[in-house]
């Protein structure tokens, strides 16, 4: 069996990541994809980004409670996209 990165490697692609600040969350972002990470504190959020840039991983972060957003959240939207959308 291949390590958790080889089995789920997520190079090439970007991932929204709901509370993505600690845990679970800021693990995925270890797997090799671009990352917006979304949770609801801004100073965690910071942190998991550098630690994201440390490894060598793009990363971009918008606070904000997951239970609360909707495809209507335009903040969130327009974050992605652009995060998506630019050049490398």
């Amino acid at each position: 069996m291949g390590t958790l990165k080889q089995l789920f490697d997520l190079s090439g692609k970007t991932a929204l990541i709901t509370g993505g600040s600690r845990g679970l969350g800021l693990q995925l972002g270890e797997l090799g994809a671009r990352i917006v990470l979304s949770a609801r504190k801004t100073g965690e959020l910071q942190e998991a980004q550098a630690h994201l840039a440390s490894l060598g991983i793009e990363a971009d972060f918008i606070a904000t409670a997951a239970n609360k957003v909707t495809v209507t959240e335009f903040r969130l939207i327009t974050s992605v996209t652009s995060f998506i959308t630019r050049d490398r």
